[in-house]
């Protein structure tokens, strides 16, 4: 499987999340708005998600896309934080 991520928007200050990227695998589907996290020392991602209240006025949030496998997470996970390094040593302003 071969996937490409690239940085759309950084984001400056404290919060945790640091990047949005579009994730394209195998020239074939891409995955937008994917986050670029750093929190407590820790580097990760989160997918787009949809979020509703239910019947009960319960907050409830669902991945719109996600990796099926943990494999399949690593592997996009390393695309999206290898782009915003990337980014970072070239000093991308966007």
């Amino acid at each position: 499987m071969q996937i490409r991520a690239e940085i759309k928007q950084m984001l400056d200050g404290t919060k945790p999340t640091k990047a949005f990227a579009d994730v394209v695998i195998d020239n074939s589907v891409v995955i937008h708005g994917v986050r670029m996290v750093e929190k407590d020392g820790s580097r990760y991602i989160l997918m787009p998600y949809e979020k509703w209240t239910d019947k009960n006025g319960e907050e409830k949030r669902r991945d719109v896309a996600h990796p099926i496998s943990s494999s399949a997470r690593k592997q996009v996970q390393d695309a999206v934080i290898g782009a915003y390094d990337t980014c970072l040593m070239n000093g991308a302003d966007y």
